[in-house]
């Protein structure tokens, strides 16, 4: 099953036509990852970081937007991971706001040691935890 992750579109996020910034996008699907982070490893990338010493820096994001978003409805984004490579892993991320699709998007993180940014192969019990959820790739 896809995590979803919901976020409440704010006046703020919007530019003058009423509809989201185009810049906030990425960062709400980025929001979105984080959570689906924490909800299967029990924390977020702060706590990839800090307590277990490894990151995932994006490398590669693109994104194909279908619908504006606006403050009216909730925005729930859709995160399953799609490919799990051998110091990499992608996300798939597609907001939704009252059933219409109005992104989605291919996010592509690499696996660094937190402290010396070198890549490096995902930990086993993460990787343990990623390809049960596996998606195919659109």
């Amino acid at each position: 099953m896809t995590y979803q992750h919901e976020i409440r579109v704010s006046w703020g996020d919007c530019d003058p036509a009423k509809i989201a910034y185009t810049g906030r996008i990425p960062a709400f699907a980025l929001e979105a990852i984080d959570g689906w982070w924490e909800e299967h490893l029990g924390g977020g990338w702060f706590h990839m970081e800090v307590d277990r010493g490894f990151g995932t820096p994006f490398v590669h994001l693109s994104m194909d937007f279908r619908s504006p978003i606006t403050p009216r409805h909730r925005l729930i984004c859709e995160v399953a991971p799609v490919k799990l490579g051998e110091t990499s892993i992608t996300f798939r991320v597609l907001g939704r706001q009252d059933g219409v699709l109005c992104f989605e998007g291919k996010f592509v993180c690499v696996f660094v040691a937190a402290q010396s940014l070198n890549t490096q192969p995902p930990e086993p019990d993460i990787r343990a935890l990623v390809e049960p959820l596996l998606q195919p790739e659109a």
